[in-house]
């Protein structure tokens, strides 16, 4: 799960204590290679960690994140994993977001921190899939999220549900049916689809938008195999992408090619744009003025709601790439 978490992971701590065991923390995570910062409470701006991370890892007693947390909680389908350790790494408790992926982590790092984890939600307890967890797995978003929980329900007790209009390759366990509608209880990503006297779930599968970063003398093939790179870690089909946007025109190519749209964008458009979630500019970004292309160009591509899911990565010595999601047509 844990590498999964492309938007990175924020460690708050609070004492001193809790200071070394986040810096221990965040040493462990460095294999995984996805972003992970570390801040002391008192110069933590919450409300951007937020809204910025794929999770965030509270190094401090479980009564004071419950108190901190409770400000800016608004919905399951909003708000980032919470997950609190102890100063001793003793224990590891997801708090907030257990169907949405803390559950898991807290199960990862108890292992990478030969730590007890404390999993209190049923489904988990019973190792069984939510339908939190198969929108994550499917990169959509839930439209009717009232009917989440008769349906975990189902899941909860092994019965069958139907998932239908997957496009991606994934393995389910047995009790999910796959592109399929004879089940009482569907979650469905077919929004051309009527499910008569049927339990569902609507999911709206996202489109997603990459961002090119890259020198000038960077080769066409290098951009190409890594976004195709990109596209296998996130476990989704070509059709998924609605645009490619580069400062380079020369990355219209790969756009033509695949038949996607192509955004250019110029330096001032990057250096206008302000985004709290945006990765620090590189030194060598500092250097030309920039401050950040790939991640910049992702959200751009992808209008005013797009959020960012991948942070750049190098996929070469001169280019990186970035990816939004957003609501396609």
């Amino acid at each position: 799960m844990i590498e999964n978490l492309w938007r990175g992971i924020a460690i708050i701590s609070a004492s001193e204590d809790g200071f070394k065991a986040g810096e221990i923390v965040k040493e462990k995570l460095k294999r995984f290679e996805i972003p992970v910062v570390h801040f002391k409470y008192k110069d933590a701006d919450i409300e951007t960690v937020w809204r910025c991370y794929d999770a965030i890892i509270f190094v401090m007693a479980l009564e004071g994140v419950t108190r901190i947390i409770c400000k800016y909680a608004k919905s399951k389908t909003e708000d980032p994993a919470i997950i609190c350790i102890d100063d001793k790494i003793n224990y590891v408790i997801p708090l907030l977001g257990g169907h949405w992926g803390a559950n898991d982590i807290a199960r990862d790092l108890s292992v990478i921190l030969n730590s007890t984890p404390i999993i209190t939600t049923a489904a988990e307890l019973k190792g069984k899939l939510s339908v939190e967890k198969i929108a994550n797995i499917l990169v959509a978003k839930i439209l009717n999220p009232e009917n989440i929980v008769k349906i975990n329900a189902v899941l909860l007790r092994d019965e069958y549900v139907c998932v239908d209009g997957v496009d991606i390759n994934v393995t389910f366990p047995e009790n999910i049916r796959i592109n399929s509608e004879e089940c009482n209880y569907i979650v469905s990503l077919r929004n051309d689809k009527e499910y008569k006297d049927k339990i569902v779930v609507w999911l709206k599968p996202l489109k997603i938008s990459i961002g090119v970063g890259s020198k000038k003398d960077v080769k066409i093939d290098e951009i190409r195999d890594g976004i195709y790179k990109v596209l296998e870690r996130l476990n989704l089909k070509r059709e998924r992408i609605g645009i490619i946007a580069s400062i380079r025109e020369e990355v219209k190519k790969i756009a033509d090619e695949i038949n996607v749209k192509f955004r250019l964008v110029n330096e001032e458009e990057i250096n206008n744009f302000t985004n709290p979630c945006l990765t620090p500019p590189s030194k060598t970004l500092i250097e030309v003025g920039l401050k950040g292309v790939a991640e910049i160009s992702a959200l751009i591509a992808g209008g005013i709601n797009s959020k960012l899911i991948l942070r750049k990565i190098a996929i070469s010595r001169n280019s990186t790439i970035a990816v939004a999601t957003y609501e396609g047509e």
